[in-house]
């Protein structure tokens, strides 16, 4: 296993990552916070050693500090990084029009689209998806890889773009030439019904979303309608944070006619209590367990796996990724493993993790 915190890119490029945060990931904001508070404490006890009303002051006080840990919270966690990430994770939970970033020279367009699915599907009427485009796109003739990528649990659509940060991290592997330009894809795998918010990517059989159906015939297929994709296993990935590393690795494997490399970042091995909502029967569970499954599981063709663990974390998604990786390493697949050290089960890991799921992705579609 890998184990550095820079692996292939080189530090610049990594410099040049971690630029994608304002205000609100900014330490300077805490301080701001907490000096107001200090302020506030200060001003309070000599009005009210002077007899004066000072509940106001207090109130400030506490909201300011308050308002601190929730910064504090929101830079460990990662999950809203700048205004742009604030805006796409509100539109993804249908608070405010979801904006559109249109292409320049040096960056991809992204944009939200409705995919429609049949009323078979069960799926929600109003959720959105997200697309990121290379600069240059459509370039004449050219047919684009696709990579598609699944939120956690519980999670939105948007996380990958928001959280994720990957528009801004595509925009500057492309410009390195790291990577080859590529489609980015982030699915709702939200459903109705039995575990509508925690779907593990499967068709439920009590009575919930089919959400295994719509990802391998809704939505591959509109994607490859609408946008000038390479529409092979060869060229398309599908990758996954957490819950989605679940799904992108059970996915991967029981659908290899669909997908040739899978990027599961701090991913579970098994459906999980999200399963026993959607699934009927322990036998159900049972054929979605990718650690059992994992060593036996016919594979047509070579499978390329991408597994990045959290230096911190030494609970089931260490386990199962690990076991999993080495299973697939015994087949004669190619496996490659990294540990982000210093970092948690969070999106702030997932956002150092993808820039080297992205090369490695795109270093194995031709």
């Amino acid at each position: 296993m890998d184990d550095s915190s820079d692996g292939d890119l080189p530090a610049d490029v990594l410099v040049e990552l971690g630029t994608g945060g304002d205000w609100l990931s900014s330490w300077w904001t805490v301080v701001a916070l907490l000096a107001l508070a200090a302020l506030g404490v200060l001003w309070a006890v000599r009005r009210r050693a002077r007899h004066r009303f000072s509940w106001p002051l207090w109130t400030v006080s506490v909201l300011a500090v308050v308002l601190a840990a929730g910064f504090v919270a929101n830079i460990v966690v990662g999950y809203v990084p700048n205004v742009a990430a604030a805006r796409t994770a509100l539109a993804s939970r249908g608070y405010g029009p979801a904006p559109v970033t249109p292409a320049t020279a040096h960056t991809g367009r992204v944009e939200s689209v409705h995919i429609p699915a049949p009323d078979a599907d069960r799926m929600p009427a109003d959720s959105l998806t997200w697309v990121y485009t290379p600069p240059g796109y459509p370039d004449g003739s050219a047919r684009y890889p696709v990579v598609y990528l699944v939120h956690g649990t519980p999670g939105v659509s948007g996380d990958w773009f928001a959280g994720g940060d990957v528009p801004h991290a595509m925009d500057v592997l492309l410009a390195r030439g790291l990577v080859q330009p590529m489609i980015v894809v982030s699915l709702d795998v939200n459903g109705t019904g039995p575990g509508a918010t925690d779907t593990e990517c499967l068709d439920s059989t009590t009575g919930g979303s089919r959400v295994e159906t719509y990802l391998t015939s809704t939505a591959i297929a509109w994607v490859d309608r609408e946008y000038r994709t390479a529409a092979d296993w060869q060229h398309r990935t599908i990758g996954g944070f957490s819950a989605g590393g679940f799904c992108a690795l059970d996915q991967g494997l029981r659908h290899s006619e669909l997908y040739g490399t899978i990027l599961g970042i701090e991913p579970y091995g098994d459906p999980g209590a999200g399963g026993r909502a959607m699934l009927a029967t322990d036998a159900e569970w049972d054929e979605h367990d990718v650690v059992s499954y994992a060593s036996t599981i016919p594979l047509p063709h070579d499978v390329a796996l991408f597994v990045d663990i959290a230096g911190r974390e030494h609970d089931q998604p260490r386990r199962d990724g690990t076991a999993i990786a080495e299973d697939l390493a015994a087949r004669g697949q190619d496996v490659l493993e990294r540990e982000e050290a210093g970092h948690w089960h969070t999106w702030t890991m997932a956002r150092v993790a993808i820039p080297y799921g992205l090369e490695f992705a795109s270093a194995r579609m031709p």
